[in-house]
């Protein structure tokens, strides 16, 4: 086999690699010159934030006199930090209280007793009852059916009568003017 490539010979007489090396001198300088300026720039910021630091501080003003030292907690009342532990320790402190034994006022003799306790005394005794006999035009006189009244007013009635016997039907009169 040859190496001759079928187009001809592969070697370009005006193309050659680099003979001389980089300057290094010019390197160096540059890297020199790039560190000089970026300290120059940082210590000039450094004495650029100092001075705002002093001209902020100048304009500063005076602590109110009825301000709050740095070292002591500012007056009642104060922002709740921790508002899920305080519900935590109400919620606890309520189910204490509904479920135990204590007094409200000791002098006059009333306590409180545990919820399960009332209701079963409540059960036990019953609800207090108004005294004497019930106004007959409290409440409403219409009986509810729970439809609606599709716009319709309803007449204004009397009391309700639910405990009463209801009226008798008028009765058919029959022609010649006598009842059934």
């Amino acid at each position: 086999m040859s190496n001759v490539h079928p187009h001809g010979e592969l070697h370009n007489p005006d193309t050659a690699h680099e003979a001389t090396d980089i300057n290094l001198r010019a390197i160096v300088s540059f890297a020199i010159l790039l560190t000089v300026v970026t300290l120059t720039i940082q210590i000039a910021m450094f004495g650029l934030f100092h001075v705002f630091a002093r001209m902020a501080s100048a304009r500063d003003q005076d602590v109110s006199p009825i301000a709050t030292p740095a070292d002591q907690a500012p007056s009642e009342p104060r922002l709740q930090t921790t508002p899920w532990a305080d519900l935590k320790a109400l919620r606890a402190e309520e189910f204490a209280y509904l479920h135990s034994y204590g007094w409200i006022d000791q002098q006059a003799g009333v306590a409180h007793l545990p919820i399960e306790k009332a209701e079963a005394l409540l059960l036990q005794k019953g609800l207090p009852v108004r005294p004497g006999p019930v106004d007959p035009t409290e409440g409403t006189s219409i009986a509810a059916t729970g439809e609606s009244s599709g716009g319709r007013n309803l007449p204004a009635a009397g009391p309700a009568r639910s405990g009463e016997a209801a009226p008798k039907p008028p009765q058919a009169v029959k022609p010649g003017g006598q009842h059934d």
